[in-house]
């Protein structure tokens, strides 16, 4: 399946003082302390070591900036690396929060989408439908400013798909005013996609990834998923 935005609300730590906004310093240094861990978890060769290091300096670049919410998108996505959902839900839950429920930072849908397939995993259908559902209302209205983006119309049919089934989802292709091409992409996309798979294909990530530090001698496979913007 290509590319799917994933998306996460824990209760905010009231500490009784309002924090300063960042200096200069401290977003350079978040910035820095993320490009790092990107780094760390670029190329063949990935272990778990390596995303265990990339986790340290992703938490270093929160502590320097908190409101930096790439920093966010990235440990999401290493938390999945490391299969660690309890700790990826949280942390898009504290991105959500972060963002604000006026924010438009688009990565939002993402982090609700993450929320939801882990509540799937987890057999928390309630949630999951909560959370799936507030990813799909972010993605039609980010259809409406930029109708033709492919990215976003197969994140709604995938979506669709896990709340509707894959029928709505085709349905919902099906009625695109796209060409042929598209839409057998789409649905070419589609056809990979079953909700009940995230954990298990997160869990054999995370699997390989411990197997290619324990055979440093072997090359390891490239099943880590790199940090890379939606």
């Amino acid at each position: 399946m290509k590319r799917i935005v994933w998306c996460g609300i824990l209760p905010l730590i009231l500490w009784g003082l309002v924090a300063c906004a960042p200096g200069k310093s401290d977003r350079e240094e978040s910035a820095r302390l993320y490009a790092e861990a990107v780094s760390r978890l670029d190329g063949d060769g990935v272990t778990i070591a390596d995303c265990l290091a990339a986790q340290e300096l992703l938490e270093q670049a929160i502590e320097a900036d908190d409101e930096n919410i790439d920093v966010y998108f990235g440990k999401v996505l290493n938390e999945l690396n490391l299969w660690r959902p309890d700790s990826a839900y949280q942390t898009a839950t504290t991105a959500i929060e972060k963002i604000g429920p006026d924010g438009q930072n688009r990565l939002k849908a993402y982090f609700y989408t993450v929320k939801g397939f882990i509540a799937y995993d987890r057999g928390d259908e309630a949630d999951a439908r909560v959370q799936l559902s507030e990813a799909l209302a972010l993605y039609d209205s980010y259809l409406k400013e930029e109708p033709a983006n492919m990215d976003y119309l197969l994140n709604k049919a995938v979506l669709l798909a896990g709340l509707e089934g894959k029928k709505a989802a085709s349905s919902f292709i099906v009625g695109l005013p796209l060409n042929a091409a598209d839409k057998q992409m789409l649905n070419e996309s589609l056809a990979g996609f079953e909700a009940g798979q995230f954990g298990e294909t997160w869990r054999a990530k995370h699997e390989a990834l411990v197997a290619a530090g324990e055979s440093a001698h072997q090359e390891a496979p490239d099943t880590v998923t790199p940090i890379t913007q939606p």
